[in-house]
């Protein structure tokens, strides 16, 4: 089974919830395993910030997770 790590860098421009989620679902579907998020994250409060980054990586591994259940 391939293990994939997920990567978080600073940069771009800052975008509401609804721009940023859309963009990280449309990276997703279109290969990626990533987004550069920095400033969407830094530039909010911390509890919004983690809540933030929590449905990130729940949008990129949500097909990570359905792999982990064995197929009969």
């Amino acid at each position: 089974m391939q293990v994939k790590e997920w990567c978080f860098f600073s940069g771009g421009a800052s975008k509401d919830n609804e721009e940023l989620f859309e963009e990280i679902k449309a990276i997703k579907n279109g290969g990626g395993t990533g987004s550069i998020i920095g400033r969407n994250t830094f530039q909010r409060p911390k509890e919004e910030a983690l809540k933030m980054l929590a449905k990130t990586i729940g949008i990129y591994s949500a097909d990570f997770r359905k792999n982990l259940i064995p197929k009969e």
